[in-house]
């Protein structure tokens, strides 16, 4: 099946009628923004989470208040293939944390770049004799992604088709765990707070190998929603206050100590 075929149909079937009734009531209200999200702990926690929402939530509800957004946030919380489901379909209005393809330019706007970059680490199964110093090193090896993560072109090449998708970052790591996957590309960040919490932390072994990609990360907004265009230019004076006045890097040091 075609793979965005495969996308929208699983999207589809995710929309229970009661789910659709709840999101149909909260587009109808103009002055409230559905954020739609998959945890990814600490820039996006789960609900309830002792340490907050999580360090890019807070950054979008403060630009948002900083660019004189009046309205409501409701945070909804599904699978990232979903989100994106959600906003080609204009029943979500924007995301986080995410970066730029030209599939996903087609149904999104984006917001001004509000991270420089993602650093990434590899680790794979504790005793497996793997070093890995070069991303030539990656050559013949099978290499654990996240479904519906963009990952760094450079990585991919190496990798070729050598690939196994778990269904989030939980579910790559333990594809290596379970001896399906040799490595998995994580970001320093949120995957390396996974790993911790997962309680894999012995189980895995950390390669030497460090990969920097430079492509910034983003708010990103349906274009398929009457209701993003005020959020967007909101968000857009917001991000530029906290960038002025180092607000991003303190929220971001709250969470990650």
């Amino acid at each position: 099946m075609n793979p965005r075929r495969r996308i929208l149909a699983l999207g589809a079937a995710a929309l229970t009628p009661g789910w659709t009734r709840a999101q149909t009531a909260a587009s109808a209200d103009t002055h409230t923004l559905v954020l739609a999200n998959a945890v990814y702990p600490p820039l996006v926690n789960p609900p309830g989470h002792a340490s907050g929402e999580g360090c890019d939530i807070d950054i979008a509800r403060e630009a948002l208040k900083r660019g004189g957004y009046e309205g409501t946030i409701d945070l909804q919380f599904v699978p990232w293939k979903r989100v994106l489901f959600m906003l080609e379909r204009g029943v979500a209005d924007f995301t986080t944390t995410a970066n730029f393809s030209p599939e996903r330019d087609r149904f999104l706007r984006w917001s001004a770049p509000y991270r420089s970059g993602v650093r990434y680490h590899f680790y794979s199964r504790k005793g497996s004799g793997l070093k890995l110093q070069h991303l030539e090193d990656l050559r013949g090896h099978s290499l654990a992604l996240s479904a519906g993560f963009i990952y760094p072109k450079a990585v991919l090449e190496m990798a070729g088709s050598h690939v196994e998708f778990g269904r989030d970052v939980g579910g790559a790591v333990q594809l290596v765990e379970r001896g399906r996957a040799e490595i998995v590309i994580v970001s320093a960040l949120a995957g390396t707070w996974e790993i911790r919490q997962l309680g894999m932390a012995d189980a895995l072994e950390r390669q030497p190998l460090e990969h920097f990609n430079a492509e910034p990360s983003f708010m990103a907004f349906s274009k398929n929603s009457p209701r993003t265009m005020a959020g967007l230019v909101a968000m857009n004076t917001g991000l530029a206050s906290m960038l002025h006045d180092g607000s991003i890097t303190r929220l971001e040091r709250r969470y990650v100590r």
